[in-house]
């Protein structure tokens, strides 16, 4: 089981050794988790959302704590029976080059508004063209923004198996800091190493994941 935040606190003044610079330890904590978040778009932090379409809406919120979708975004017609199909993404000036006025509902032609294609701005999830109907689901996974540890009882969310590589790069920055800076390189050194360090459980987590669809597709047939 992970730590709490004031276990994490203990096992870091293990090797920090100063009971002086708890809001700096508390930061670095913090700082290091959302740096791994950014990193990994798989594993603990993957959520996946279904948003109803409305007829003639082009714009849906994204989930405010998301930090980054996990492409593609999948359009279903009907019901989960549906497998449905992936929606193009383009960058925003493509959309809008391709969709001047996407919200405009064309009442003549209601069967060719099925989305086909889609972009990510300003929080939002814009589809186009505009739906017909408001049957339609479209599916996004996304990962989390971490919850900031902030109370001694917090629990991290990557899980037991990231703690040292979080120690490390709490140690890290703390070195730094302070201006320790030959400490702090030892602890960056470890942080980054391929075969230990945080690129490596990125590969175990996307291996993991890679496995598990893999296992899924196989019960499906």
């Amino acid at each position: 089981m992970a730590r709490t935040r004031l276990q994490f606190y203990n096992y870091i003044l293990r090797t920090f050794k100063r009971d002086d610079k708890d809001t700096e330890i508390y930061e670095s904590y913090n700082e290091t988790i959302r740096f791994l978040a950014n990193k990994m778009p798989v594993g603990n932090l993957k959520y996946q959302s279904y948003i109803t379409t409305t007829v003639a809406q082009e714009d849906y919120p994204l989930p405010a704590s998301n930090c980054h979708i996990i492409h593609p975004v999948r359009f279903i017609k009907s019901s989960s029976q549906d497998s449905g199909y992936p929606l193009n993404k383009l960058t925003k000036e493509a959309f809008s080059a391709r969709y001047p006025n996407p919200n405009i509902s064309d009442t003549d032609n209601l069967n060719t508004h099925e989305p086909v294609d889609y972009c990510i701005y300003s929080g939002s999830l814009l589809v186009g063209p505009a739906p017909d109907k408001a049957t339609y689901i479209l599916e996004v996974d996304w990962a989390k923004t971490p919850t900031s540890q902030d109370a001694d009882s917090d629990l991290q969310e990557l899980g037991e198996d990231w703690e040292e590589v979080l120690k490390w790069g709490t140690l890290a920055r703390l070195y730094e800091g302070i201006g320790l800076q030959a400490e702090a390189d030892r602890f960056w050194l470890l942080f980054r190493d391929d075969e230990i360090g945080y690129p490596m459980l990125i590969r175990k987590e996307k291996d993991r994941e890679d496995k598990s669809v893999t296992i899924a597709k196989n019960r499906s047939l």
